[in-house]
């Protein structure tokens, strides 16, 4: 019996782990043909967890975001066995600004010490309708065409970006402001994009704007040249580190709306650009206009070494230390509450919790931590609460404090310590008829005791067993023995099934194809619901395409808006359903593009993508 139970548990150690490497799945997606300007999706997915990835080498498109991390993971139960699917995705949000065909090479994961490969992707950049830098040559400019570089060059004198900041040599961990601004010189402009706007390396930041708020206009005179300028971008940044940091610049990309001919009343150009102008005036013509900010250089001085307190941990700034307890008088058992209140301008986001020596006869646990920050055109400010619980064992006179907290302050450049009071307490003994039990003579921190730990000695009958009676050697043993060999046999035959029937992945995808479809328009569901029109063609888009990619066995990098109908029709799908089918993908990839858009559309869009799916569904099914 013990040569065949060690043969299973070898055949179990070899053959799962031969099981779980041959499911592991590493595919890369995105679009195989958009244009000039657009962003696009690229996304890397594997059904494992843990693994080390290794982005590609990403030339030929500007990368705007990435690689996001998301996870997903979903539980399944068939005939009273339950499987387990994981899907860890890494999305890069990219936009296309060369033409041509180009490939994006193999990305890497690492699982388990083993590298494994995605598939590599070709895709093909082609121009857009308004092509940058051509001028229509018979009749009038229609409105969305752009004019020639000459014109391109004057209104990008018209319209530029600059960076300032508050402070060009702080110390390190010293709040300094950035902001960017745009200027304007008579030129409307809309349609803005930047790139990696709040992304500041070497810096923790964070933005001092909401985002909900409107562009206000002002007037501020450049050279001579009046302007208005609105601020785009306004954050705190705090240098992690000491030395020479560098802030690159900013990319920007906007349509400016120049004049052609003629005459037109004085407007705001700038409030009116930003507040949805229409540009349909056939004395304006549109240009699409790409800048850059100016860089900025800043020099962080490292913190001064020389008296630095013992207990300084970082903060910088100029803050106040409040210290109270909601009761010094009390008996064993019952609970205090210590709070600490740190407030005023600065790192407060960075600054460690205070550690607190209570006396060891006090339980202590770890504290409740809430903030109330402010964000202004000033920086951040506000406080931090921290309130501690800690219980008394034992009876007596104790004290809690100072507690002390140390910062460094730039104006002064002086490191400043701020102490609480000493905080004593008297704890009395308490009713005799308590549950707690204390004891002296022994480290009161290494032990606790309460009435509930101690228990009677356990009454009633009792079963009792034949003297020289030993499991070994008896009928049970042996059933014990048989029952895990069993079991392995079981699960090793339950494996192999397992893996024949994942083997074949486009029976895989087939099932599941509808179900990830109503997934993501059960998400689609919620932005429509929020009017997040964005996410809402997105999640339409990715549900229409995965369900055909997935039911069909067709490649994603194999569909097009062009191929579509023919890949369909060798699935021998109706001409009926594959018109509705192309008419939705039509409407919702019009819709993606159109800003403004009605509530209306977004509704009627997303029940026509659930009717479609579920009419190719019963047309399959019959």
């Amino acid at each position: 019996m013990k040569k065949y139970l060690l043969s299973a548990i070898l055949m179990m150690f070899l053959i799962f782990p031969q099981v779980l490497a041959d499911e592991i799945e590493f595919t890369a997606s995105a679009r195989n043909l958009v244009s000039l300007g657009d962003r696009f999706q690229l996304t890397y997915t594997v059904n494992s967890r843990g693994g080390k990835f290794s982005g590609p080498s990403i030339k030929h498109f500007r990368v705007l975001s990435g690689p996001n991390i998301s996870t997903s993971q979903s539980y399944q139960v068939i005939n009273g066995r339950m499987s387990q699917s994981i899907t860890v995705s890494y999305v890069y949000y990219l936009q296309a600004f060369e033409e041509g065909k180009f490939e994006i090479p193999a990305a890497t994961i690492s699982i388990d010490g083993k590298n494994i490969k995605s598939n590599t992707l070709s895709i093909e950049v082609v121009k857009s309708n308004v092509q940058k830098g051509t001028v229509q040559k018979t009749g009038q400019n229609t409105p969305g065409t752009t004019t020639s570089a000459s014109t391109d060059q004057n209104s990008k004198d018209d319209v530029f970006l600059k960076a300032f900041i508050t402070k060009r040599n702080p110390f390190q961990g010293e709040q300094v402001i950035i902001t960017y601004k745009i200027y304007t010189n008579n030129v409307p402009i809309s349609d803005i994009d930047i790139e990696n706007l709040a992304s500041f390396p070497g810096f923790w930041s964070t933005s001092l704007q909401d985002n909900n708020k409107q562009i206000t206009p002002e007037k501020e005179i450049v050279n001579g040249t009046e302007y208005l300028t609105g601020i785009l971008y306004q954050g705190a940044l705090f240098p992690q580190k000491s030395g020479e940091l560098g802030i690159d610049a900013k990319k920007l990309s906007c349509t400016a709306q120049i004049k052609k001919q003629g005459t037109r009343k004085a407007r705001d150009p700038f409030f009116d650009s930003f507040f949805d102008d229409p540009f349909f005036n056939h004395q304006y013509q549109n240009v699409r206009i790409e800048m850059e900010s100016n860089p900025l250089t800043i020099h962080v001085k490292p913190l001064p070494i020389d008296k630095k307190p013992a207990g300084f941990s970082g903060a910088v700034g100029n803050f106040k230390l409040a210290g109270s307890v909601d009761n010094t008088e009390l008996t064993v058992n019952d609970a205090i509450t210590l709070k600490l209140v740190i407030s005023g301008q600065g790192n407060l986001e960075l600054i460690n919790t205070p550690d607190i020596n209570f006396p060891p006869d006090f339980e202590a646990y770890e504290p409740k931590i809430t903030k109330n920050i402010r964000t202004s055109a000033s920086g951040v400010s506000g406080s931090r609460t921290f309130e501690y619980l800690a219980i008394p064992r034992s009876a007596g006179d104790f004290s809690v404090g100072p507690i002390e907290l140390s910062y460094f302050d730039p104006k002064t450049e002086k490191y400043e310590t701020l102490r609480t009071e000493i905080f004593n307490f008297h704890i009395e003994k308490g009713d005799q008829s308590s549950t707690s039990v204390t004891y002296s003579g022994v480290a009161q921190e290494d032990i606790m005791y309460l009435g509930q730990d101690i228990h009677y000695i356990k009454t009633g009958t009792f079963q009792l067993t034949e003297k020289g009676y030993f499991l070994i050697g008896s009928p049970f043993f042996f059933i014990f023995l048989a029952v895990p060999v069993a079991i392995l046999i079981i699960l090793s035959f339950l494996l192999v099934n397992m893996r024949k029937r994942r083997s074949d992945l486009a029976l895989v995808r087939n099932k599941k194809a509808t179900r990830v479809a109503r997934k993501n328009m059960k998400k689609a569901k919620e932005f429509l619901k929020t009017q997040q029109q964005e996410a809402f063609y997105t999640e339409i888009s990715r549900a229409l395409w995965g369900y055909l990619s997935d039911k069909f066995n067709i490649p994603l990098s194999d569909l097009s808006m062009d191929s579509v109908s023919e890949r369909l029709a060798e699935k021998q799908l109706s001409p009926e359903r594959i018109s509705k089918f192309i008419e939705v993908l039509n409407s919702c990839e019009y819709a993606r593009f159109a800003p403004g858009e009605s509530a209306g559309l977004m509704n009627e869009i997303y029940n026509e993508s659930i009717n479609v799916i579920s009419q190719i569904e019963g047309e399959l099914k019959s």
